[in-house]
């Protein structure tokens, strides 16, 4: 006879299997009619030839940390190798890390102690959401982002001695990919340290592995920076722009106080990037980087009201259900939010579990909560959600469920 335990786990695995085919055919769906005709907007193909030709990570050959490393990294062996097949070897660089993705959610949600049906809706979730399958199809960082998310989901919620060292490598490399992550990984450090089992020391050890294993991770980055930029620069030097870019007078009058649903565009918009870039050209990454971000607090300090206001019409954009109507048809806008509206309900019951505020599974809220406190400063758009989905498809999908299995106790 089959043992029951074998049994379930061959019907897991090919349920797995199943989900994760059903991500690449979805993945391949929209990766297709775009194929040969795939931009790279914030320059990380620019970035990963510097790279491959060997003159460094630079852009217009100086030195440059205004990107995060990782992503142009993992593309600079397609760049430097397939020539005008480039587009395949993205295309299939997104399809590993979309399966991937998928694969981690399942074990992580196996490993949370949820149920084999209900790690397989996490999957599944992840496998078909909107947000990440739009984002599957440009030279953006969403796809590795939200592998390496998964990653540290699965990671943490594995045995106590190596979790919290693997979590931080994980974090590590995801605000190697995404800078708004370092906030998450900090405040999952005070989140093991607060809510994690054990006594005290355990909780101190748990707390402190996993933010040094984040900090080792980032430090090669931060002594080149100090090497060439001449300042340690952590994460970016691209923060101080993307706080100015979503608080300054311009954008606060045309789209804070603009027609509902107004996106940025237009002469005003172009005249505030020309005005950036002269000031951009006159100083250092690092010093360009600390004038921006003075130009964002100014606004905060003389303008406290509309700063608030805008963190909240920036949180509702993150959180929406569906894109801007003034970009995206009226029927894609429909589908996408009747794919989002239940799975918001799912999350909110799922957040009002208590299990779901201890450890391992803290560190999922703890990451809505850092990025949603990111993105209510920062520029904000939907896509920039598409990195939390594996943590919004594991909390939905435990709600409800069956009582943790704790790994660590």
């Amino acid at each position: 006879m089959t043992e029951p335990g074998r049994s379930t786990g061959r019907s897991f695995g090919l349920g797995l299997a199943a989900v994760v085919a059903v991500g690449v055919l979805a993945r391949l769906a929209v990766m297709v009619p775009d194929f040969g005709h795939r931009t790279d907007p914030d320059g990380y193909l620019v970035l990963a030839r510097s790279l491959a030709e060997g003159k460094g990570f630079a852009l217009g050959g100086r030195p440059t940390a205004y990107r995060p490393p990782l992503y142009p990294i993992l593309l600079t062996p397609l760049v430097a190798t397939l020539g005008d097949q480039l587009a395949w070897g993205v295309a299939a660089l997104h399809l590993v890390l979309g399966t991937g993705t998928v694969a981690l959610t399942a074990l992580a949600g196996r490993r949370w102690g949820l149920s084999p049906a209900r790690a397989l809706i996490g999957s599944a979730i992840v496998a078909c959401d909107p947000a990440l399958l739009a984002q599957a199809r440009v030279v953006m960082t969403e796809t590795p982002s939200a592998f390496l998310v998964a990653a540290v989901l699965a990671a943490l919620a594995g045995d106590d001695r190596r979790g919290p060292l693997l979590g931080g490598l994980a974090f590590g490399l995801a605000a190697l990919c995404r800078p708004s992550f370092l906030p998450a990984a900090g405040l999952t450090a005070a989140a093991a340290l607060l809510a994690g089992p054990g006594d005290g020391r355990a909780r101190i050890r748990r707390a402190t592995v996993l933010a040094v294993a984040t900090a080792v991770t980032l430090a090669p980055w931060a002594w080149r920076n100090a090497r060439v930029l001449g300042a340690p620069v952590w994460t970016t030097t691209h923060g101080g722009y993307t706080l100015a870019l979503a608080n300054n007078p311009v954008y606060y009058a045309e789209v804070l106080d603009g027609p509902p649903g107004a996106v940025w565009s237009g002469p005003g918009q172009r005249r505030w990037f020309e005005a950036s870039r002269r000031a951009q050209a006159a100083l250092s990454e690092p010093e360009f980087d600390r004038r921006m971000r003075a130009e964002g607090l100014r606004m905060l300090a003389e303008r406290p009201r509309d700063f608030a206001r805008a963190a909240l019409a920036r949180l509702r954009r993150f959180w929406g259900v569906a894109p801007s109507d003034a970009v995206y048809p009226r029927k894609l806008r429909l589908a996408t939010a009747a794919w989002t509206i239940p799975l918001w309900i799912a999350l909110v019951l799922g957040l009002a579990r208590r299990a779901s505020w201890r450890w391992p599974k803290v560190a999922a809220p703890a990451l809505l909560l850092a990025l949603s406190a990111v993105h209510s400063v920062f520029w904000t758009d939907l896509r920039m959600r598409a990195p939390l989905v594996p943590v919004i498809a594991l909390i939905a999908a435990g709600c409800p469920a069956g009582r943790m299995r704790t790994r660590s106790q």
